[in-house]
């Protein structure tokens, strides 16, 4: 998934305005592309995620790019193993919205920042296909592991203006990045069947109808989001200004 997010990381840096110099932490880095672009604009730059095995990705993408100098870091974004007011941008490319409890991830964001400084983020839309894969997803699967519409609450600039009340500046811009397949069974396929978000609730799954109902209904609505051989997927682009 990572090569379709490129876009929507470009965008995110640059609305971050980072300087050479800034001190930059990327939260739920995964594989490194947020870092390494915030790296290449000229900042000193951390990347942390919970995930090990997706701190050694993004280590090898960063040297493969002649950038060692990037900090890798695990850590939980609920709890952010920084201390307060640590740096002048923090981002989170859809990593901190998917934390079982967003709301204080959230509010770690704002505090490793400085005063002044900024935080930029992306969240899916609810209104896009995400949102209706997540409708399709809650009426097969009864007993998902979590919440599935929880980080969709951040895709909707009244939630964010609840969460982030006390900072000087918010802004939001809603954005579609393209994610390119040959037809939309293509990428039900590789989003939920072999990787990416999905796979491992519908490994739980043991009834071949259920799963084979499931495909058919989230296959029609990508449909509705498909053209030019890509799924448009919508989300929203906030960036706030830390008090």
């Amino acid at each position: 998934m990572a090569p379709n997010m490129l876009p929507a990381i470009a965008r995110l840096v640059n609305a971050a305005g980072i300087d050479p110099g800034n001190r930059v932490l990327d939260v739920g880095c995964g594989t490194g592309n947020a870092a390494l672009t915030a790296r290449r604009a000229g900042a000193d730059v951390v990347g942390l995620d919970l995930a090990p095995e997706m701190l050694e990705l993004a280590r090898d993408n960063a040297g493969l790019a002649g950038h060692d100098d990037i900090g890798w870091l695990v850590g939980d974004a609920e709890t952010l193993p920084v201390p307060d007011d640590a740096f002048d941008v923090v981002l989170s490319n859809f990593g901190h919205v998917f934390a079982p409890d967003s709301t204080r991830a959230g509010a770690e964001l704002r505090r490793v920042t400085t005063a002044g400084g900024r935080v930029c983020f992306t969240a899916w839309s609810p209104t896009g296909v995400v949102g209706d894969l997540t409708e399709v997803l809650t009426d097969h699967v009864t007993a998902p592991p979590s919440d599935p519409w929880a980080h969709l609450e951040w895709g909707e600039p009244d939630f964010v203006r609840e969460q982030f009340a006390e900072v000087a500046d918010l802004s939001f811009q809603r954005r579609l990045l393209d994610f390119r397949y040959a037809t939309p069974r293509h990428f039900w396929r590789e989003f939920a069947e072999e990787s990416g978000p999905l796979s491992p609730v519908l490994r739980r799954m043991d009834d071949d109808e259920a799963r084979a109902a499931l495909r058919r209904d989230a296959v029609g609505a990508l449909e509705d989001w498909f053209g030019d051989n890509a799924i448009r997927v919508e989300y929203l682009q906030v960036r706030a200004v830390v008090a």
